[in-house]
């Protein structure tokens, strides 16, 4: 498979969308509420990744909310899923969706792939996610030795504490606003280790194609995450679509109305399933969109099934007896 490894330091910003990677947690943006009952969230983080929810905390939290289907998508990790269902099998009326997100880019930008409906045992999957989650440790190690460097000490120790599992980003921010280094999640992604961050560590991904692959060859269907983050999305489109992509986020985030319109005219043109959630961290963030409250359509995962019967047969990795 295709790795690649952009620097750092390269301008990501979309000709045809500004302020590309504005904080999701932006207190400014004008958020467009859905016009449904929100039952569907096919993008949530939990301590397999980069969540401070375990599994079970996650399933109890969002119990009480209106959902009735979820997606467990943790980076480069399956391991919260089993964990999460038995969590609904014991005390909710929910419906765990197998899923994932994975990390790619290519030579323009980074992209966010979600697999749904993975066989989550599937062995060159496994083999693959393994050897992420020890570039993503190796990355975060080399981060918080910049943080040092540059005056800003924090105990990886204590970060691996906070992650309580999978390490990632959102714990060496929460433990630079422990240490006094910044006063937010989002200070600390805007100046030291988001895309543009002076402590910033990339690690190798997997070119979009390749993720794709990967996906259905796990027997699950790929959509593209917050597509806000993406440089020169048509054309990465396109490409995509070409090689099996089936939905693209657009009930997500804190997204404007012109924002999210520009969403649904990409799903249109390209016959894509516009598909959403919260993309849920459980960060404590002041403005994080809280499960419950945005999401895609109610009958947005019957079009999901349909795109993966159609993808495989009777051969989808792993979906929900109901749904099938």
């Amino acid at each position: 498979m295709r790795t690649t490894n952009r620097q750092a330091n390269r301008n990501l910003s979309d000709s045809t969308d500004q302020n590309v990677l504005g904080s999701r947690y932006d207190s400014k943006t004008s958020t467009v509420h859905p016009e449904w009952p929100v039952e569907v969230d096919l993008h949530l983080h939990t301590t397999a990744s980069d969540g401070t929810l375990t599994p079970t905390q996650l399933i109890e939290h969002i119990s009480s909310t209106t959902l009735q289907t979820v997606a467990i998508t943790d980076h480069d990790s399956t391991e919260g899923v089993n964990e999460a269902v038995e969590a609904t099998n014991l005390s909710s009326n929910l419906t765990v969706i197998p899923g994932i997100e994975l990390g790619t880019e290519n030579e323009d930008s980074e992209l966010h792939l979600l697999g749904y409906f993975i066989d989550i045992e599937h062995s060159e999957l496994q083999k693959t996610l393994e050897q992420f989650r020890s570039e993503r440790v190796d990355a975060a190690r080399a981060m918080v030795d910049k943080l040092e460097q540059i005056k800003r000490p924090i105990s990886w120790e204590r970060v691996v504490e906070m992650a309580g599992g999978s390490v990632g980003r959102p714990h060496i921010a929460r433990a630079m606003v422990e240490a006094g280094h910044v006063d937010t999640v989002a200070e600390a992604f805007d100046r030291f280790i988001g895309e543009k961050g002076v402590a910033r560590v990339q690690r190798p991904k997997l070119h979009p194609i390749d993720a794709l692959t990967l996906i259905h060859s796990a027997g699950g269907i790929g959509c593209i995450a917050h597509p806000r983050t993406v440089r020169n999305l048509n054309p990465l489109v396109i490409e995509l679509v070409e090689a099996g992509l089936v939905g693209i986020e657009v009930y997500a985030e804190k997204y404007n109305s012109n924002r999210r319109d520009s969403y649904i005219d990409i799903a249109t043109r390209y016959d894509l399933v516009p598909t959403g959630g919260t993309d849920y961290h459980a960060l404590g963030a002041k403005n994080e969109t809280m499960p419950g409250t945005n999401g895609p359509p109610p009958n947005t995962v019957e079009k999901l099934v349909a795109r993966a019967k159609q993808k495989h047969g009777s051969n989808i990795g792993n979906i929900p007896a109901w749904l099938a």
